[in-house]
């Protein structure tokens, strides 16, 4: 994904979406002086993410969207005089290794340090960096544990909040769509996944909604045999499933889902999201999710339109998914907040400056506080699969989020 990441700036200059001029620097080189940054020196991104392993499909585009912002940045002279680099490390998608990956990435001069697309892969990284005073800021992991009410108080996210994801779908299905009864399926390792279960059933009963049951599986079980059982002995079948979980065992748990004769409506979160997986469920249907925007080239913001065509014309392909846009944005949040620090990467300066952020108008608008720094509501995407296509269906904002765990 890393490969002529220059090119995709010059494609992005004809897009519109970024400014064209020869000032950008972006390195994954080493840093070997560990000296205070002056006015004038680079702003150092480490990331400390999956470059291989199952996160790399969230990892590696979110990483190749934020270089696109530094082009634009460094291009128009940097944020107080200040130019954007970049070096990286690949914690492998195994949380074990994200500290090594942090501790990698501030011995090349990290001044910020990135992590994983997820909060248990890119926890471990965070908390070196809230150690030694610097902020922490992961694409999307989802969790409101990414911040001060779990790894501390210099960890950001630029993704909407999981519960969201799953009440907005319980919205749609119950009011939009009239579904009275559900049931849930949770791959409940990771902590995503809980979260947006959570927001999901949460949302459904405060709705009036029936829950005919629920019920679990592990990512790395290789049949759900029993919890299909489970359902199709139900004296009556839920209008609706929700499945919460991610690739590659979400994939699965579709295909033996429909194999086993349950046709109704799945409901998911973004996991679901892009085109990569569907070799192992060809023409899957009547699948529903919610996420950031639309890759399909239906998005209502042209600017995502532009931003997807870039990237494909670049790759000869679709991003992954949708949550690659969240690496433009963070590095939109990181140069909002520096103007309010006058050029600092101060950890401290910068957390004051980003909690400050109420609907910033950024390419996803973000919203911190002092006591959560993720976005609890946001404009979401809900989408179909129908025969392994993916379409927009509507956008819409969760009513209510029930709190998350």
């Amino acid at each position: 994904m890393m490969r002529k990441r220059t090119s995709f700036a010059l494609l992005l200059c004809s897009a519109g979406l970024a400014a064209c001029g020869s000032g950008s620097s972006t390195s994954d080189s080493a840093k070997s002086d560990a000296a205070p940054k002056s006015d004038g020196e680079p702003v150092v991104l480490g990331f400390a993410i999956g470059k291989t392993g199952f996160m790399a499909p969230f990892d590696l585009p979110a990483m190749s969207a934020a270089n696109a912002a530094i082009e634009k940045i460094n291009a128009a002279g940097g944020v107080a005089g200040r130019k954007f680099e970049v070096v990286s490390a690949d914690m492998k998608s195994k949380p074990e290794l994200a500290g090594d990956a942090a501790t990698s990435v501030i011995s090349k001069g990290a001044d910020i340090v990135v992590t994983s697309c997820d909060f248990d892969q890119g926890s471990p990284a965070a908390t070196v960096a809230q150690n030694d005073g610097k902020l922490a800021f992961s694409t999307c992991a989802a969790s409101n544990g990414f911040g001060p009410s779990g790894i501390g108080p210099l960890a950001f996210t630029m993704a909407t909040a999981a519960a969201a994801e799953g009440a907005v779908m319980a919205e749609w299905a119950y009011t939009d769509k009239g579904y009275k009864t559900a049931y849930s399926l949770l791959d409940d390792t990771i902590t995503f996944t809980k979260e947006s279960n959570g927001g999901f059933v949460g949302r459904w009963k405060s709705l009036g909604g029936e829950l005919l049951g629920q019920d679990t599986f592990k990512q790395a079980d290789q049949s759900l045999a029993a919890q299909i059982n489970k359902i199709k002995r139900l004296p009556t079948k839920p209008d609706v499933v929700f499945l919460a979980s991610y690739m590659p065992g979400q994939a699965s748990a579709l295909k033996q889902m429909r194999a086993a004769g349950l046709d109704m409506p799945i409901l998911a979160d973004e996991d679901v999201d892009g085109d990569y997986w569907k070799k192992a469920v060809p023409n899957i249907s009547d699948v529903f999710y919610a996420t950031y925007a639309s890759i399909y080239g239906d998005d209502p913001d042209p600017q995502v339109n532009d931003l997807v065509d870039a990237y494909k014309q670049r790759e000869g392909k679709l991003p992954d998914n949708a949550a690659f846009l969240t690496g433009y944005a963070m590095v939109q949040a990181i140069t909002e907040a520096m103007k309010g620090t006058k050029g600092s990467t101060d950890g401290p300066a910068l957390q004051q400056e980003l909690e400050k952020f109420d609907n910033e108008p950024l390419l996803l608008p973000t919203t911190f506080t002092k006591t959560s720094h993720i976005t609890e509501k946001r404009k979401l995407r809900i989408l179909s699969i129908q025969g392994g296509k993916n379409k927009l269906v509507t956008v819409k904002e969760p009513e209510q989020v029930p709190p998350a765990g």
